[in-house]
């Protein structure tokens, strides 16, 4: 972190530093906030909700029953952080990945997991001795805080403005998904690499954005796009003449596909077969490789609410993708000569949008977890604040669209319903 802001004034790094730790505390306690809320105003999904007659002469008689005193509400509990996902990651760094070969009958297994995320868990709690659930929370606050301080510093670098740059971190919080950068998921780390990348990599660090590239394949699966990024920035700022220096940079290719190795081999010990993850994902864990779009397609077709099962809420999905593509088919249309002229700003352009195409590339049928996995993509807040500079009106909307979304995520989340995932 010291490499990121040594450049910066001693006293112009310790405040934007502090700034960005205090927008974190605010937007993570409001979060909780309103979640508490949430819990006691509205009801559990899995849960009948307790009626009351009113008075007589009152407007409705009957009506929900709600928490009377302040000490009888609902408080925020350890447990009401652990849903879903992280179950699995939990497990994976308390008790290691299942223990079954890939050709027998077995459940879902946790080997679609990658690995980073529960190995730092596991880490962190062979010194500090928490919960690792609450491990997995400090993990993630403290790579969401460093995930905003190199995307600050990356606003810089690429030409924005303080201002500017403050923005797309307050975006980043904002956005409808944002719960998942608090809990014991990888979207923080996953964050905090793919930005240091991309910051290394256009500071022609290339070492250290290899490392920070390589990571992040073992933690997300679009972590191959982080190392294709810094591979590509290679090319165009070495030249592609060859020079003995691409021995280096070749070395380094090499290398940053050891971890992902170590993990494939330890998959192939563990299941009988390297690409376990991948096949398990199909297998039981309903994740396609499809056509991208055919599920955003689908839902023009065929509109719904929501599915059967819960596990997605159409409407809300289809609003945020469609937000999501308005501001980079604007972007392209709006800075087509600019992408055509730079070639890191047509790299860093298909790299934002590679990351918006997979979620819509693994599932056919629905728009599952499509809103919280595009929340990774750093250059979409770069360019809703770039197309909003002069349109004040259209960056306000899209701040109201991400808040009321963000609530709505924020209560379904506290109170079990599954369409958050």
């Amino acid at each position: 972190m010291e490499l990121l802001i040594e450049k910066a004034p001693k006293r112009g790094k310790v405040n934007v530093i502090l700034s960005i730790v205090l927008l974190v505390l605010i937007s993570r306690a409001l979060m909780l906030f309103t979640g508490y809320i949430g819990m006691n105003l509205f009801s559990k999904s899995s849960q009948v909700p307790v009626y009351m007659q009113n008075v007589p002469g009152t407007l409705s008689k009957w009506t929900v029953k709600l928490p009377g005193e302040l000490a009888s509400t609902e408080k925020l509990r350890l447990e009401d952080f652990i849903k879903f996902d992280t179950y699995s990651y939990l497990k994976i760094a308390t008790q290691g990945y299942d223990k079954f070969r890939m050709d027998e009958p077995h459940s879902a297994a946790n080997w679609v997991f990658f690995p980073l995320f529960p190995l730092l868990i596991f880490l962190l709690g062979k010194i500090f001795w928490f919960e690792p659930a609450i491990v997995g929370m400090i993990v993630s606050n403290l790579c969401l805080l460093g995930a905003l301080i190199y995307i600050y510093f990356i606003a810089l670098q690429r030409g924005l403005s303080e201002r500017q740059a403050g923005t797309v971190l307050l975006l980043i919080v904002i956005y409808p998904s944002s719960i998942y950068y608090t809990l014991p998921y990888t979207e923080s780390l996953f964050l905090l690499l793919s930005a240091a990348s991309i910051y290394y990599a256009g500071s022609k660090k290339y070492a250290l954005a290899f490392i920070a590239a390589s990571l992040s394949t073992v933690t997300r699966v679009p972590g191959f796009i982080n190392l294709a990024l810094v591979m590509g920035t290679v090319f165009m700022d070495e030249g592609f003449k060859w020079t003995w220096r691409y021995l280096k940079w070749s070395l380094y290719s090499i290398l940053s596909l050891i971890p992902m190795g170590i993990y494939l081999l330890h998959m192939k010990i563990v299941t009988g077969d390297f690409m376990a993850p991948f096949h398990e994902q199909s297998l039981h864990w309903f994740r396609y490789t499809t056509i991208p779009f055919v599920n955003y397609i689908g839902y023009l077709k065929k509109p719904y609410f929501s599915t059967p099962d819960g596990w997605d809420n159409g409407f809300i999905a289809f609003t945020v993708s469609t937000a999501v593509f308005i501001v980079f088919l604007s972007y392209l249309f709006v800075h087509m000569k600019k992408l055509l002229m730079n070639k890191h700003e047509l790299l860093f352009f298909v790299y934002g949008l590679l990351l918006i195409v997979i979620p819509f590339s693994s599932q056919p049928l629905f728009l599952v977890s499509v809103v919280r996995y595009m929340m990774v993509s750093i250059p979409l807040y770069f360019y809703l604040v770039t197309l909003t500079e002069k349109w004040e009106n259209a960056r306000i909307f899209y701040m109201m669209l991400f808040m009321i979304l963000q609530v709505f995520v924020t209560l379904g989340f506290f109170n079990g319903y599954y369409f958050v995932i």
